[in-house]
This record gives C-alpha cells, structure tokens and sequence, in this order.
C-alpha cells in the first residue's frame, strides 16, 4: 500500500471511530449514522468534521499511538467542541480560524487527561471536551468578529434557510407527533448528545444504538426511565431534564457503568438505578453554581459520577464481581459480557500460581484432603503421595525393606519456581513399619514461591535434598529423592501447601494445575486437587504436538482446499505490542490469537472473516494438550455467539445480562499416533456443538493431522459435506 493511501484510511477510519467513540464503540454503522445526524444543522456539522481532522493530523503529525488515533481517541472530544461551538457561534472565516487552535487545544488537554488519569486506571472520558467548550465559550464573549448563533433562537427560520420547506415541514411533523413527553424527551436527550435537539435525530440515534448494541440500548432506556420517575417522585422540576435534554447525562452514565466499563448484569444495572439520583443532584447543583457565568453543565454529571464510581470500585477487597469490572476492552457491551463470562469460566485456573506434582510418572493418592489417620484439623489440607503397580500394590517382594517400595528412592521435584525457605536432610529413614515421633515430619523441603505462599515435601531420603537453603529452584527440577523419615511407617511424600515458612505449619487448600487422572480412562483437569486413590501424573509432552503447535512468529503456513497443487491462501505467525502471538490469514485479515505453553496450546480470541479457513482451525484447535493420551476427552466452552444464530443471537443480547442459552461447546478427543522413522503420526478429533433447550442447532467436526511434527491436514465435516485442507509447508 502507498503511503498516500495508507495515510487516507487511517485518518478515514480514526474519524469514523471519533465519531462512534462518543457512545464508547468502534462500529462503523454507527458512525455514519451519527456523522448524518450531526449535520442536521450543516454548519455543526461541518465544525464537528472539521476539528476531528484537525485533531487528528495533529495527533498523527505528533507522533501519537497509532492505534490509539485510529481508535478515534484523540478525536471525540473534539468532534463534541466542534459541534457545540458550530450550533452556538455563526459561521465565519475568524470562526473557522479560532477553531483550528480550539481542536488543537482538545487534543493537548486529551493527551494531558490521558497521563493524568491513566495513572489510576481510570478513562478520560468527556473531561477535555468540557475544559475546551467552557474556555473557548468564555473567550469567544471578547471576539467582536464572532457572532453567536441565531439557530436555538428562530428554530423555524434556521430550518428554512439550511434545508427549505421539505426540512422544515419534517422537523414540524415530528415537533406535532402526540407522544408522551417523557417518550419525546427521551429521543430529544440522545440527539442532544450530538447537539440535535429534535425527535428525528434521537431515533436515528436510537436505531443506531439499537445495531450497535442492544445492552447499550435497553441501558439508555434505563437510564432515562429511572431518571424521569426519580423526578416524579421527588417532586422536582421536569423542565430540568426537558430543558437543553440534560438527560442525556443519565443515558450516557447508564451505558458506561451498566455495560462498557462494568460487565453488564444485573449487578450493573442496580448501580445504573443506585446512581440515578446522584447524577440528578450533581446536575442540579454544578447547573447552580455555572449560573452567574453563564456556562451550561453539559456532561459534567457524567464525567464526575463515572470517575467517582469506576475509582471507589478499585478499592474493593469483596463483591469483585458484583459487578464486575471489565479488564480487556472490547468497545461493545456484548462482547464484554461474553468474552469476560467466555474467559472467566476458561481460564478460571489461571488466578492460581500453576503448580505442577512433584514428581515424573503416575503416582497414586495414598491420603487425601480430610483423610485418615493423620490429615486431620490443622494438617487436612494435604497429600500423600505412593508409586503403584497395575496390582494397586506399593511393594515387589514382601516390603520388608525400603528399597522394595516403588516409591523409594524416585526423584521429587519442585513444583513451581521459589525460594529454598528450610532444609532438614539428616533424619534416618525408617524400616517399613516403624515410625520417628520425635521428628514428626522427617526430612523436608520448604520452598517459597511468593509473598504467603509455600510449599512443603516432606518424608525425604536421608542425605538426598540436592540444595542448600537460600537456592532458588525452578519448576521440574530435581530437588531430594522420596524416602521413609519422620512420621512415615511407608515410603511415601507428603505434599502440603502453606501460608508460612516453619515446619509444622497448617495446611493451605490450593490446587494443582494442568495434570491428568489416570485409573481407568485418561481425564484432564486445568486445575484441581487430586482426591485419594486417584492416580494422577503431570501432563508429558508428546515432541510431535509440541513442535507442531509451537508456532513461531516469523513463520508462514501455506495451504491447499480440496486440491494438492494450488495454494489457496497462506498464514503468517504475527506478535503484537504486548507480545501476544497470533495466526493471520494473510487473504482475510482474519486473526486467531492464541498462548502455547509447555503443556497446553489455546486460543484465546478470534477476530475476522468466519468464513475463512482460520476460522475453522481456531475451532478445531480450541484447546489441544500436547500430550497424547489416547481416547482421552477434552472439553472446553466458545463464547456465545462464536457461531451465526440468527434471531437466537438477538434474543440472548437482549437477556444476556441475566441469563446464558447459547453456549456453543468443543470436544476433542486423541484417536490415532503412529510412530514414524522421521516423528509420530498423530489424528485429532474434534468438534463444536450447539444446543437449545436439548435440541441440536449447529454441529461441526473436524479432523486434524500431524505429520513430521508439523501440522499436516485439517478436514472440516458440516452436513453431508467434508472439505480437507492440506497444509503444503511450514517455513521462515
């Protein structure tokens, strides 16, 4: 792309974002129906266009984040002042001159309020827009050769002279319409968010709203509809909200807390109605106290009660999810339900330190949490640990001595990175059946891992802790060898978490991450704590899973549909400025976000065309262990609306706050391995499947081959119909 045109879709794209950014989205759509309705009055609309290039070649003229101007956040608030003064002050070359500079000014004070609030996590908002207008309306009182606007004053007049008799009899129409005032006032608010203070820009709005995002639309009813019964009930002044639409103060608090910048649920929508009152009083009095000079509030209320609120919920110790802050941004109340409830439910696992066992192989669960004799009152929380053979015996011969335990003598690991806090190694290990109750808990290890948190092995050989205190260990590696001391009439490990560094300390309940139960069948868990008699092991690594989905940024996977000689589209493996690493399909634009750890390879998100064949592997390979483990099932779930339902899709936006029906599920399964000279040949199956109230509505299955440790094939089954798709290479 030539630089000319890469500079024109930027700033095409940053000032369609400026304008959607007001109602906090990126949906294009939108944009244009807010740029429409801005020029209802043509010479605001006009100003409104105007500082939004201005601000944003500045920006880009600056050197400002590129994705940020794109993102239109250094041009809403000037889109706001360009409007406000283009309704306020007639058109003229001064004008236009003086609002170059204003929208100059926007922009500084934008990026001022971006460090300033940024360094308490907190939005920026409209602050800017409200510092600019309220200056430059000061200001502009000294200008002799600006002249305010007659256009609020002869409305009638205005509409005639800007759009002729066909605009004015449409503007008259919808000012005659016998609706309900608070119907009326209501569409009025929104269309004097764009500085329209007509019907017919409120329901463009409205409509807008409702495409965008119905979470936002059912939020700006209530918003308002809480706002105007307040007043009723408290006797207040209804021209408050009917004058200059102030209201719109309430629809906007409503669509960032109920849903933009909280996770919309019922949670969110309580505080929307809690805060509904202290938006009307901060209206009433900041209107009081800008009286004598002459400035109107404007979305002050706005700015004060979402900062105020979105700070305060940062000092929460409980109730972190009601409601629930949103952490990943994706500018769209849906979205940030779905994907907030999709990752929650994922990677719940992930609040955890993972902490692998601490040990190679299968070992079974000799004594478990709450078990007897010894894991009682303030040592319930623990585990012991014995090597077993296919007869469920400890022992070869007849365990008269140690070394005929299984588990004597095998390698014990750290299971996380830490600190060596303590090491006890001298103690004698017992014959089988006697017991040390001097020295209750033999030789041990106690390792720190972080601040209140440490883990204990104890029972250890004698003489077989491999480093001294003070030695910082890594996860997997060798530490002491399992032995017989202490408390032990067997050899096994106990294994204990806690929240001090002393030998004897209470047990800490806290799970393990990322292991395997294996009696009968094979069965994941992501997090977990191993029940007695269960036999668990550490996922393994399979060297051909690992490699092929080792996907490595510089990378290029060609691939052929159906035909082995044409190439049909490529992917590119791509990072990005937080050095997440993703697929690309370099025909689409579509991406697969996606994290590859030792064990385990996932996507996280999809973004793009879902009619490309990326798409279908982000669904065929949702979750892959890199270990194999035949027959072993894995389950995961899709965020709601990963696939196309229709009218269903609608019907969950509008209950998706209270209640989820559409939870698409993933499955797969390992079927097949054959070791080959040059790596193994392993078959994957997997599937995403819908239901309904039981009933099946979307089903799709795939199969994905690896071959010479890179990934081979992929068979996309829906209906009736298999397409294959063969990957040809896999290079730099």
């Amino acid at each position: 792309m030539l630089k000319s045109e890469k500079l024109i879709n930027e700033i095409f794209t940053s000032s369609l974002n400026s304008y959607s950014m007001v109602f906090f989205s990126k949906n294009h759509l939108l944009s244009v129906i807010l740029i429409l309705v801005s020029f209802f009055d043509i010479y605001a609309g006009v100003a409104g266009l105007m500082s939004v290039l201005s601000a944003n070649l500045m920006a880009r003229f600056l050197g400002l984040n590129h994705y940020n101007i794109a993102s239109g956040f250094y041009g809403f608030n000037a889109l706001l002042v360009g409007m406000g003064l283009g309704i306020a002050i007639q058109p003229s070359l001064p004008f236009y001159a003086i609002l170059l500079f204003i929208a100059f000014a926007t922009l500084f004070l934008s990026i001022a309020f971006e460090g300033i609030m940024g360094k308490y996590g907190l939005p920026y908002l409209t602050i800017p827009f409200l510092l600019a207008i309220w200056l430059a309306e000061l200001a502009i009182r000294s200008y002799t050769e600006l002249q305010p606007s007659e256009a609020g004053i002869y409305t009638m007049n205005t509409m005639y002279a800007r759009g002729g008799d066909t605009i004015l009899q449409i503007y008259k129409w919808f000012g005659d319409v016998s609706w309900p005032m608070a119907v009326k006032t209501y569409f009025k608010s929104l269309g004097a968010i764009f500085f329209q203070y007509h019907l017919l820009a409120g329901l463009l709005i409205a409509l807008g709203l409702l495409i965008y995002s119905r979470i936002a639309f059912m939020l700006s009813l209530l918003g308002f509809g809480a706002a105007w019964l307040f007043y009723l009930l408290i006797g207040a002044n209804m021209h408050e909200l009917d004058y200059g639409f102030i209201g719109f103060n309430h629809i906007l608090t409503a669509i960032a807390l109920g849903g933009f910048f909280m996770i919309a649920s019922q949670w969110s929508m309580l505080w929307v109605l809690l805060l509904t009152p202290v938006v009307s009083i901060v209206i009433t009095g900041v209107s009081t106290l800008l009286l004598p000079y002459q400035l109107t509030v404007y979305s002050f209320p706005f700015n004060a009660v979402v900062l105020i609120f979105l700070y305060s919920m940062k000092f929460r110790e409980r109730m972190l999810l009601k409601p629930e802050t949103v952490v990943v941004q994706h500018f769209s109340p849906e979205e940030n339900l779905y994907m907030g409830m999709n990752a929650r439910e994922r990677f719940r696992n992930q609040l955890y330190m993972q902490f692998s066992l601490p040990f190679y192989g299968a070992w079974q669960v000799s004594q478990g949490h709450n078990g007897n004799p010894t894991h009682r009152d303030d040592w319930k929380e623990a585990w012991d640990f014995v090597v077993c053979d296919e007869n469920d015996s400890e022992f070869s011969g007849d365990g008269s001595k140690t070394g005929d335990y299984f588990c004597f003598g095998k390698p014990v690991l750290a299971p996380a990175d830490g600190w060596i806090e303590e090491v006890v190694d001298m103690i004698e290990d017992n014959e089988p059946g006697d017991y040390n109750l001097e020295q209750n808990w033999g030789n041990t290890v106690i390792i720190k891992h972080a601040e209140g948190l440490y883990s204990k092995l104890s029972h250890l050989k004698k003489q077989s802790v491999v480093f001294p205190r003070g030695t910082f260990v890594y996860k997997g590696q060798i530490i002491a060898y399992c032995g017989n001391s202490g408390r032990s009439p067997f050899p096994h490990l106990h294994f204990q978490f806690q929240s001090t560094p002393f030998i004897g300390s209470q047990t800490l309940k806290y799970p393990f991450a990322q292991y395997i139960i294996s009696n009968n069948n094979f069965s994941l868990r992501l997090s977990g704590i191993p029940e007695e008699r269960q036999l668990v092991q550490n996922i393994e690594p399979d060297p051909a899973l690992s490699e092929a989905f080792n996907f490595v940024p510089g990378e290029v996977i060609a691939y052929s549909i159906d035909d082995m000689d044409t190439v049909e589209g490529k992917w590119s493996i791509q990072t990005d400025m937080l050095n997440n690493r993703y697929l690309e399909c370099m025909k689409t634009g579509a991406k697969a976000y996606f994290r590859y750890e030792s064990k385990l390879f996932y996507f996280t998100h999809f973004k793009g065309s879902r009619k490309s064949l990326l798409f279908n592997f982000y669904l065929a390979a949702y979750k892959v262990p890199l270990g194999f483990y035949k027959n072993m099932p894995v389950e995961d779930v899709f965020p709601p609306t990963i696939l196309k339902t229709g009218f269903l899709r609608l019907l969950q936006d509008i209950v998706s706050p209270f209640f989820l029906f559409l939870k698409p599920a993933y499955r797969l399964v390992y079927s097949d391995r054959d070791l080959l000279i040059t790596g193994s040949r392993i078959n994957l199956k997997s599937s995403c499947i819908l239901r309904v109230a039981g009933k099946e509505i979307k089903n799709l299955s795939f199969d994905l081959g690896i071959a010479d440790n890179k990934l081979f094939s992929l068979d996309i089954k829906t209906g009736d119909k298999t397409h294959k798709a063969i990957f040809k290479y896999h290079n730099k």
